[in-house]
């Protein structure tokens, strides 16, 4: 019986992300999101920016979808639903810094734990996905680190800066990791982080082809010249291309219209 009641409840999981996933690709209504602003450097700075965030300063995610879902037949205005999180101070778990099956699989269980009890505790309504938003104060040219998405535990863990003035270019790294929880892969080299032609580019037909006016979203720069590109400033700056478009079921709704 035992065996028989776990089995049935990995059954009720699977169909449940299976259903979510399905839903979420038919573009046929707002996508529901929670948005944890982390207090990730222990600041009192960054602790006033991260309480003084309101949901409003996502809206140009939305408008970005708005610009960028149309030529696809997808019209479900806004994309997104955000809602927003009280500030946390608990950093999630640290992704590992090797490619080792055993420690990715060992992070993502204890990242989806960590998740869960965050939803578990944060009083809003079920999301269909989380994104745990780790800010910084800004410290010159410091990186902040590689941001993840993931599709299978349907939450991204993105690193930000607490600026107003960096909030739309944040939004660009925030849209680029909830693209691959919706399922779009990057596409750009991985050890210089230059795009790749032509899936890379926002416009791969264009002639010259460079310098480039805008970054397809999962190329995540603007190529400029060669092995030359820049972050873009802002979603206006950002194209989705056909093959990020083709990923996130954009393509099917066009098709099914």
């Amino acid at each position: 019986m035992r065996i028989v009641l776990l089995l049935s409840i990995f059954f009720v999981i699977l169909a449940g992300t299976w259903l979510t996933e399905k839903r979420m690709a038919a573009w046929e209504r707002p996508i529901l999101v929670t948005v944890y602003p982390v207090v990730a450097d222990g600041s009192p700075a960054t602790e006033r920016f991260a309480r003084s965030i309101e949901v409003d300063a996502f809206d140009d995610i939305n408008d970005f979808f708005a610009r960028a879902a149309r030529p696809y037949g997808v019209t479900v205005s806004p994309a997104f639903r955000f809602q927003l999180a009280e500030p946390l101070f608990e950093l999630p778990p640290e992704p590992p810094q090797r490619h080792a099956f055993a420690a990715i699989a060992w992070w993502s269980l204890k990242m989806r734990w960590w998740a869960w009890r965050r939803d578990w505790n944060d009083g809003l309504i079920t999301p269909d996905i989380q994104m745990f938003v780790l800010y910084h104060e800004v410290r010159g040219n410091a990186e902040l680190g590689i941001s993840v998405g993931m599709r299978k535990g349907r939450y991204g863990i993105v690193k930000a800066f607490a600026s107003r003035e960096l909030l739309p270019r944040n939004n660009v790294v925030l849209t680029h990791e909830l693209l691959h929880v919706l399922g779009a892969t990057d596409k750009y080299v991985m050890s210089t982080g230059e795009p790749i032609h032509p899936e890379g580019y926002a416009e791969p037909e264009r002639s010259p082809l460079l310098p480039q006016r805008y970054a397809e979203i999962m190329g995540g720069r603007i190529p400029l010249g060669y092995e030359r590109s820049a972050m873009p400033a802002s979603l206006e700056q950002c194209r989705i291309g056909r093959t990020t478009a083709a990923e996130i079921g954009f393509f099917a709704r066009l098709q099914d219209s």
